[in-house]
């Protein structure tokens, strides 16, 4: 029988150039080095039960992500933490674990920090604006999209701006398209360049995931 795990870790400065795609290697890699057994899908090409809920842009901070893993044998929460913390490279570490599935299906919103060289005095007016449409990448290529429906919130304090925006399968919004939109809309607003750490992750109730 398997079992699984919810896990929060952190990713700061000295990991946040590391791409997605190397952190799920990596963690593969630590979970094979702190001797987990770890379960595999089933298949022609079984992987590790690996799940990330929302992964993080290159160049961004966190302190909230969240992974799950199935192992195929009982251990402790506390054991996870300790042997994976023991084997994971500096900039990453393991926050809490608990047992169970975590409710990453019902992610529906991020909180976010930004810290740009400049923050702005107009906020009020902006987040007043019934369409702010901003050029955005998508599948089909770039084109204007209206971001302010997920918009839920802005404030800004001394160097800091603080966004609530919308996260996960149904919607996903970068704040550094934000960003974009306040550089455009705002007048005589230039933020220069931006640090941006991911606070926490919500459903859309505002529960913590």
């Amino acid at each position: 029988m398997n079992n699984n795990y919810y896990l929060r870790y952190e990713k700061t400065e000295k990991t946040k150039y590391v791409s997605h795609l190397d952190f799920v290697r990596m963690f593969g890699r630590a979970m094979r080095r702190a001797h987990l057994p770890i379960a595999f899908s089933e298949g022609f090409n079984p992987h590790p039960l690996l799940t990330f809920a929302l992964p993080l842009s290159v160049g961004y901070t966190s302190e909230c992500e969240i992974l799950e893993i199935v192992l195929s044998e009982v251990v402790s929460p506390d054991e996870i933490m300790e042997r994976l913390n023991a084997v994971l490279p500096d900039g990453v570490r393991i926050l809490s674990a608990h047992t169970g599935k975590s409710n990453m299906k019902k992610l529906d919103i991020a909180h976010y920090e930004v810290y740009p060289e400049k923050t702005p005095s107009g906020i009020i007016d902006f987040l007043l604006m019934k369409e702010i449409f901003i050029e955005k990448k998508t599948k089909s290529g770039i084109k204007e999209v209206d971001i302010r429906p997920d918009i839920k919130d802005i404030k800004v304090s001394l160097g800091k701006i603080e966004m609530i925006l919308s996260a996960g399968s149904r919607a996903n919004l970068k704040p550094e398209v934000v960003i974009a939109a306040m550089n455009k809309y705002i007048t005589g607003y230039k933020s220069g360049d931006c640090r941006y750490h991911r606070k926490q992750i919500f459903d859309a109730e505002m529960n913590v995931i």
